[in-house]
């Protein structure tokens, strides 16, 4: 074999092999409402809370979150009551990337393929079409637990 065909013939299977693994990567594989919680529920301890705040010191202002593991809790309103808060997982539903909180916009963005959902966990944009998973909140006394 000559060198100037080795060359095309190797320059050719690496780009062949490049393009698959691209593709696999960005290929969608169903939107998953339900992402893993891991050992133990995904919380702190194992006991099936996924998130606790001390109200007394934390999410005291509209717009402050707490984070912990795949978790986020972010106070939507006014008072001490489950209302006024959601908790929400930061895996995107369509391709399980983490997506971060934007406190100024007041949403999230997913950093792979652009979806947005707002504080409800609803979409807002795609390429995600269904909503982020929601974890109840309770509260007692001071403490916030969501499971």
């Amino acid at each position: 074999m000559e060198r100037r065909r080795f060359i095309t013939d190797l320059g050719q299977t690496t780009a062949a092999i490049c393009s698959i693994g691209f593709l696999a990567a960005c290929s969608k594989s169903g939107d998953n409402p339900t992402p893993d919680p891991g050992p133990g529920g995904g919380g702190p301890g194992g006991g099936g809370a996924r998130l606790t705040a001390n109200l007394s010191s934390e999410l005291t202002a509209i717009g402050s979150s707490k984070t912990s593991g795949n978790v986020i809790v972010i106070r939507t309103g006014a008072g001490n009551v489950a209302s006024s808060f959601s908790a929400l997982s930061l895996i995107c539903t369509h391709e399980q990337c983490t997506i971060a909180y934007d406190a100024a916009a007041s949403d999230f963005k997913c950093p792979c393929h652009g979806s947005e959902f707002s504080v409800t966990g609803s979409v807002n944009q795609g390429p995600a079409s269904a909503p982020l998973t929601k974890y109840t909140v309770t509260i007692n006394g001071n403490t916030l637990t969501v499971n």
